[in-house]
């Protein structure tokens, strides 16, 4: 369906509505109106089950409809709507002008009446509007008063008049229009009723040289669109007119013998044809053919040179379309160079950094491990007092962070140089893992502030570095800390599986992780702690679980929390251990009940 303006500025402009159409005062909506009276997005007109229906948008002055006001009505053919002071009328249109022409090949060869070359288009055949009242009247032969001598001279200036008008509207109607579908279906429409054509069609090549039509219209508004019968265009005429660059009319085509046998003219029973190429410059972009079905001299010049200017005015907006759109592409290639040149740029800063920190890694590991060496008399003194289960305890934990630091210099070391550390895999209780983790991490002091929770409702054994997984939940169980609020902080570590998966999820109930930052959380050197870390952390972390086959996700709610998950693959089947009974060995070898771990303020 389609609206006919009836009144205004945009009198006799139709817009065809294929979805939804917003009408207002706001030129923000598909069809700006300037009327007062119209609110700034006045009325939605839509289809909905090919049914076409009309929506006041809670206006101010409301919407008519054959003079009743309403909210929501469906509306037909022939109806009348009225928006503030602007009226529309409803209209049926085709729903594929485009799938009812074919070109054919002739049987003979064209014998044209009249032939006429088609002059080049210039830039300034849209600027019809800037014309003063002298230009206007030389334009069409009436300069001299001694024109309107004759009533020949009279007719030929009416024509002449009638002829410019169109020209003017078809000059305003492809500067009001960004698209051809919506500009060519109104230009055609404008020429039919000038020319006296009972059809008319623009055909344009497309990319792969091939004529496609785009547009079809009819004079005849009355009859219903899938009534009128299939447009066939002439292969020899299109192909004549493009090739000379020529507009051509043909008189009686159906009673001429040599032009008879053409395949278009007996389906189409064409008495005058009118046919004029779409130019840029000399490049052919397509044509317009308009035919009559009825009178033998259906066309005459003037018809030819009307038309060939509004076909030279549409390859004019049809090179301004290729040249926008081909501008869009240039702008589009160089944000995307833009973007790969800003990504190089990261990845080289990345690189260096890499490496840096990788000769930083090797230079200090040396200096390191000699600092570390007084933590060997731990070791020492648990020998010499081996009844004192606190000293025990002491010695343990101080022996697993040598460890600890060792290992994290050599982690650093290999991922700076992008290789993977060798490590040892082994079947591992991931139950045990946490709860060692959970012994050595209450030092911290942020995590020692923290109420932790652990609840073992599995005990999943997967083949895995123990080493390594730990280091992956001290990082994660440290992280959760910083992000917890100065009181009510909580961190809850749960275990399990997953269709087969073993996981892990650290959760807490900190700041969340803003979505703006989200994609950036694995990025190396990416950190919100400031100078408090090095952002290397959970990129080595998900590095750690790739090369186990699994997964290092998140999922986070600024405000609520964040959820971090550890996915191990499952145990190969060569590789299951014997069933677990419910008891555990501590690190002195005593067996007790593993149960749910509980860590909150003071050890």
């Amino acid at each position: 369906m389609a609206l006919r303006i009836l009144n205004g500025d945009l009198q006799g402009q139709v817009f065809r509505v294929d979805h939804e159409l917003i009408v207002g005062r706001s030129t923000a909506c598909a069809l700006f109106i300037p009327d007062r009276r119209i609110s700034r997005e006045h009325a939605r007109f839509f289809v909905e089950d090919d049914r076409f229906f009309v929506e006041d948008l809670k206006s101010h002055n409301g919407t008519h409809v054959n003079g009743q006001r309403v909210s929501r009505a469906e509306l037909f053919g022939g109806d009348l709507v009225r928006l503030g002071t602007s009226q529309f009328a409803i209209e049926a249109v085709a729903a594929q002008d485009s799938a009812v022409v074919r070109v054919v090949s002739d049987t003979q060869p064209l014998q044209p009446r009249v032939v006429k070359p088609v002059e080049q288009s210039t830039r300034s055949a849209l600027t019809l509007g800037t014309m003063g009242a002298g230009d206007f009247f030389n334009s069409i032969g009436v300069g001299d008063t001694d024109r309107f001598a004759s009533m020949e001279r009279i007719e030929s200036l009416r024509q002449k008049t009638r002829s410019f008008a169109i020209l003017y509207e078809v000059s305003k109607t492809l500067q009001r229009y960004t698209d051809l579908r919506e500009t060519l279906p109104v230009l055609m429409d404008l020429v039919l009723q000038v020319v006296g054509g009972h059809r008319g069609a623009v055909v344009l090549f497309d990319a792969d040289g091939n004529l496609v039509p785009k547009t079809v219209r009819y004079a005849d508004k009355e009859a219903a669109p899938d009534e009128m019968p299939a447009m066939t265009m002439s292969k020899t005429v299109a192909d004549w007119v493009l090739k000379e660059r020529c507009g051509v009319i043909t008189a009686d085509a159906a009673t001429d013998m040599r032009f008879s046998a053409s395949e278009s003219v007996v389906l189409n029973n064409i008495r005058s044809l009118l046919v004029v190429p779409v130019l840029v410059g000399n490049r052919p972009l397509g044509l317009i053919e308009i035919e009559n079905s009825q009178s033998i001299n259906g066309f005459d010049e003037n018809d030819l040179d009307l038309t060939s200017i509004v076909a030279s005015m549409i390859g004019i907006a049809l090179d301004h379309l290729e040249m926008s759109q081909a501008r869009e592409r240039a702008i589009a290639q160089l944000q995307a160079a833009q973007e790969q040149l800003i990504a190089t740029q990261e990845r080289l800063v990345v690189s260096e950094r890499m490496g840096m920190l990788g000769r930083l890694a090797s230079g200090i590991a040396h200096e390191v491990k000699n600092h570390l060496s007084p933590f060997m008399l731990a070791d020492m003194i648990a020998s010499k007092y081996k009844d004192d289960e606190e000293i025990q305890e002491s010695a343990e934990l101080m022996l697993e962070a040598q460890q600890r630091i060792l290992g994290l210099v050599d982690e650093i070391r290999l991922f700076a140089g992008g290789a993977q550390s060798g490590g040892h895999s082994d079947l591992c209780d991931l139950s045990s893992i946490i709860t060692g983790v959970l012994r050595f991490v209450r030092c911290d002091r942020a995590v020692k502030a923290a109420d932790i929770r652990f609840e073992p409702v599995e005990r999943p054994i997967v083949l895995a570095d123990a080493h390594r997984i730990r280091q992956v939940l001290i990082n994660l169980i440290r992280n959760a800390a910083d992000a917890l609020p100065p009181h009510g902080g909580r961190i809850e570590i749960r275990v399990g599986t997953v269709d087969g998966h073993a996981i892990i999820d650290v959760a807490d109930n900190g700041r969340g992780i803003p979505a703006d930052i989200a994609g950036r959380v694995f990025e190396p050197f990416f950190s919100t702690k400031g100078d408090k870390g090095l952002g290397l952390g959970l990129d080595i972390s998900r590095q750690i679980a790739i090369a186990h086959g699994g997964t290092l996700s998140f999922e986070s709610t600024e405000g609520v929390g964040t959820v971090f998950r550890l996915t191990l693959p499952p145990t190969p089947p060569d590789k299951q251990p014997p069933p677990y009974d419910d008891m555990h060995t501590d690190p002195h070898g005593n067996r007790t009940p593993l149960s749910v771990a509980i860590l909150s303020g003071e050890p």
